[in-house]
């Protein structure tokens, strides 16, 4: 089973965390959450990293999840999977609630291929649904003070 580690701008990854109890009921073994502030240093963070990743593999491989590619978060992450872990692991950057749902249920499939449904999973997520009047009613473009505007009454 994969391991998850989410590697964010404290306090985000605490904040999705609470957001999968919300929806889960509880926060699943295997997903670890490294929030990152703004003044520590990047040693530090990548070791947590580290340290959350060998808590959470279990021989199938760490999946990071980083909030935003090529900030601190995002670079920890990669040295600290590049640095000494000796675990097959991949990277996911601009993590969202959807996506974090989703690799909670991708937790069986190959490492391999894990990265590409997150990355579809983070887009489908992604959704526009325009504006919506009052009620469900029907928009209506007339001007405020225009008789048309109220055509439904007499």
């Amino acid at each position: 089973m994969l391991g998850l580690v989410l590697v964010t701008h404290a306090p985000l990854g605490d904040s999705i965390a609470q957001c999968v109890q919300h929806v889960m009921g509880s926060v699943p073994d295997g997903l670890k959450v490294v929030d990152v502030p703004a003044s520590e240093d990047i040693d530090t963070t990548v070791k947590r990293i580290q340290d959350a990743a060998r808590a959470v593999q279990a021989g199938a491989g760490v999946v990071f999840l980083t909030d935003l590619f090529g900030a601190t978060p995002s670079n920890a992450a990669v040295r600290a999977g590049a640095e000494s872990l000796n675990l097959p692991t991949v990277l996911v950057s601009g993590c969202n609630l959807p996506m974090v749902l989703r690799a909670l249920g991708f937790r069986d499939i190959p490492l391999n291929e894990v990265a590409e449904r997150l990355v579809m999973g983070g887009r489908n997520g992604i959704v526009s649904t325009g504006a919506t009047a009052p009620q469900r009613q029907t928009f209506n473009p007339a001007k405020n003070d225009d008789s048309a505007r109220d055509h439904h009454q007499q």
